[in-house]
């Protein structure tokens, strides 16, 4: 099949030409794609060539998949977009697709049997990205009118390092297009097939469909082929200045003042005729010369100092009528009030004021006597008059608002094109890691688009399509994962009503909850349902955390006593020690490290507990040396080191009872309201649980960089969680429910 499509770039004068040859045919042997898509809003075009070594389901998604990825870069290939950010982003994206569609087992074809070049020729640029093999001509024509070939593709295996399906697309290569540059990309050796001089003469004298025809007859009838080339050329246009005038024959002259003629004579005669109709056209004329002339008139406005300014002399001169003629009332008004004092004067003025009357109602009658007298034709010319003139106030106004709201979208379109600029900048940020940059260029698109104007639905829904879109975008660099719909395990509150949890504990492959009635349940996994593990106590025990070590469980009341549960026999002790400072506690290597922040004249501090048989004794203050400030701490982990978690998400960490110098990454939205803390000595990781943001946030233990963030709306109401790395799934009680979801964080 043969395409061929041409686009002239806007941006000087030069055309680029394309065509391409794909199998379409049964007789032709079709192993893969070559698409040519034109962006006409760029001047350019949008070009794959891809195919594999072997056809069979896997190789036929694979190249659906880009085919979609490509048409959809040319459908949102906007005019203003910026081709090397835009060609960037969407190779980020593309990689992103096909790296999740191997990791999901869509397709299981090694990456060295795929073989795909994908590019950008959009205005005097070109950008290319590819993996395999393939042949990349590209001819650059000199000053001296002569060509120097290059294989493109030999530069993109040059810089490309281990492929693997993560960054099938991982190099990219820019150059400037010239007048008369061709470009060729195909899936066959055409250097061995056709001798150089000639396939160099094919290329750079034939225009791209005819070349793809001649390239094409050196193959066989059964061989498939896969080809595109582009070619930019001159923008010659001839120029029309220069354009013979046509003869016009005498007999067309003479008809054309015959007709000329004739209108004027009968212009003439009609203006002897005392006729109506004769008037209405005119008034009909006159209102038609005045409304095309009104572009005319607002141009002389703006000329004499716009129409604004017009308006204000009009203003000035009605009001300096209005003074005037208050002035003159006043005065009128002053004498009549020094004549009424006198009598006599009153007397005379009733008198004058009567006479005024009389002559003024004949006045009144005259006055219509002599309208009534004035022929019909004149009234109709006055009314035409008044028409034309309100036709032309009326025009006046009408273009004077088309102009403001011709004003008004002007900025809104170049507020609109500044935002998606910014855009497309924090995009390109992204791809080059350069995380604090995309964050700082996103937030400064966030603020333009709360100043959009949102004055019609349409401008309401294209602002409301941004902010969805630049939420998206913040969301990848703030590492948030939404779960819409997080699997509910179990509900408290099936098997006792009005009944929460207070704390999560792990055992094993065993989740129990410590409920607020102080009962301990156990979640039954086959029939998803708690079972009541211990009995309910005389007084219930309201658990504030809770720990776990070799097989006994431990629960900090709130009123800072300390009790274990048995998980042989479900038997409940007191463990005879108590501090009312007490907020959380951990146990680790037959110890238990307890956490009191700072306040009411008592100094924060870990307390160590050793074991003894099944009490704890040798309390201590663990910690010899510290900096941080104990005022805001929430929680404690130990795996040998302890960390303590502050209210605003800090961390500080502490070995051998000395902190240590460490620090967490950046979290955005930063953390403000933390208040519990986990790893253990197996786990690479350090989670952090926010309530009131519902969501939880993990960092590496090791060096304090932030991984992930997981939220979802379910979570209301979130108390406590506990980690299953080796089982790859996280609990999370809320309430009375208790709900699961999988880490993507964990190979």
């Amino acid at each position: 099949m043969y395409t061929n499509d041409h686009i002239r770039a806007n941006y000087m004068s030069v055309e680029i030409k394309g065509a391409s040859y794909e199998p379409q045919t049964p007789d032709e042997h079709i192993r893969g794609i070559s698409l040519l898509l034109p962006i006409q809003e760029r001047g350019g075009f949008i070009f794959l060539t891809a195919y594999t070594k072997k056809e069979n389901a896997d190789s036929e998604f694979l190249l659906q998949v880009l085919m979609d990825q490509t048409r959809r870069l040319a459908d949102t290939f906007g005019k203003e977009a910026n081709p090397q950010h835009r060609f960037e982003q969407f190779l980020g994206a593309l990689n992103e697709t096909l790296a999740e569609h191997v990791r999901e087992g869509h397709w299981n074809l090694p990456i060295d049997q795929f073989h795909a070049l994908i590019g950008i020729a959009s205005t005097t640029q070109m950008y290319l990205s590819g993996t395999g093999e393939l042949v990349a001509l590209f001819l650059h024509k000199k000053p001296s009118q002569r060509y120097q070939v290059f294989n493109l593709f030999r530069g993109l295996q040059t810089e490309q390092s281990l492929l693997t399906w993560e960054k099938a697309f991982a190099i990219v290569l820019d150059g400037d297009l010239h007048p008369g540059d061709v470009f060729c990309v195909t899936d066959k050796d055409i250097q061995q097939m056709i001798p150089t001089d000639e396939l160099n003469h094919i290329l750079s004298s034939l225009p791209p469909i005819g070349a793809v025809e001649k390239v094409r007859q050196y193959f066989s009838h059964k061989e498939g082929l896969l080809l595109t080339i582009l070619k930019t050329t001159d923008d010659a246009i001839p120029s029309s200045s220069h354009q013979s005038r046509s003869a016009v024959l005498q007999s067309n002259l003479s008809v054309e003042e015959l007709n000329s003629t004739e209108t004027t004579t009968d212009r003439l005669l009609d203006d002897q005729r005392p006729s109506i109709s004769i008037i209405i056209k005119k008034i009909t004329a006159f209102i038609q010369s005045k409304t095309d002339q009104r572009s005319r008139l607002l141009k002389d406005l703006q000329t004499q100092g716009s129409l604004q300014h017009s308006i204000k002399k009009i203003g000035r001169i009605v009001w300096k009528g209005g003074v005037f003629f208050g002035k003159y009332s006043l005065k009128k008004a002053t004498n009549t009030a020094h004549l009424l004092n006198n009598k006599e004067e009153r007397t005379k003025i009733k008198e004058h004021l009567q006479i005024k009357q009389r002559d003024a109602h004949g006045s009144v009658l005259s006055l219509v006597s002599r309208v009534r007298g004035v022929q019909t034709s004149t009234k109709y010319l006055i009314g035409g008059i008044a028409v034309a003139l309100l036709v032309l106030t009326i025009g006046i106004s009408v273009i004077s608002k088309s102009q403001s709201q011709a004003t008004d979208e002007r900025v809104y379109q170049e507020h609109l094109t500044e935002i998606e600029d910014i855009m497309e900048r924090a995009a390109g940020a992204v791809i080059y890691k350069d995380e604090n940059q995309a964050r700082s260029l996103y937030v400064n698109a966030q603020t333009l688009i709360e100043e959009l104007s949102v004055s019609t639905p349409e401008r309401e829904e294209i602002s409301q399509g941004l902010n969805n879109d630049l939420q998206a975008a913040l969301n990848e660099i703030r590492h948030l994962v939404t779960i819409p719909n997080p699997p509910l395990l179990a509900d408290l509150a099936l098997l006792t009503d009005g009944v929460f949890g207070n704390t999560l504990l792990f055992n094993g492959n065993s989740v129990y909850v410590a409920g607020s009635d102080g009962r301990v349940y156990l979640y039954n996994n086959t029939e998803k349902r708690f079972e009541s593990v211990t009995a309910t106590p005389e007084e219930a025990i309201s658990s504030i955390a809770s720990t776990e070590e070799d097989g006994r469980m431990y629960l900090l009341n709130s009123s800072g006593s300390v009790s274990s549960i048995s998980l042989e026999n479900t038997s409940v002790s007191a463990l005879g020690i108590a501090d009312a400072y007490w907020i959380d506690f951990e146990a680790y290597a037959n110890r238990l490290y307890f956490l009191r922040p700072s306040g009411n004249g008592v100094e924060g501090q870990i307390i160590r507990f050793n074991r003894s048989g099944s009490s704890f004794t040798d309390e201590s203050e663990w910690i010899t040396s510290r900096t941080v400030s104990f005022d805001h701490a929430v929680s404690i982990a130990v795996d040998g080191n302890a960390y303590v978690l502050m209210q605003d998400g800090s961390i500080s960490r502490f070995a051998s009872g000395a902190e240590e110098g460490w620090d967490t990454g950046i979290v955005d939205p930063r953390i403000t309201q933390a208040t519990k803390l986990w790893t253990d000595t197996e786990s690479e990781y350090l989670y952090i649980l926010e309530p009131t943001t519902q969501r939880l946030i993990v960092f590496k233990k090791d060096t304090g960089e932030f991984v992930v963030q997981y939220r979802s709306d379910a979570f209301s109401g979130i108390t406590d969680f506990i980690i299953d790395e080796a089982g790859y799934t996280i609990y999370l009680l809320a309430g009375s429910k208790l709900y699961s979801i999988a880490p993507s964080h964990l190979e």
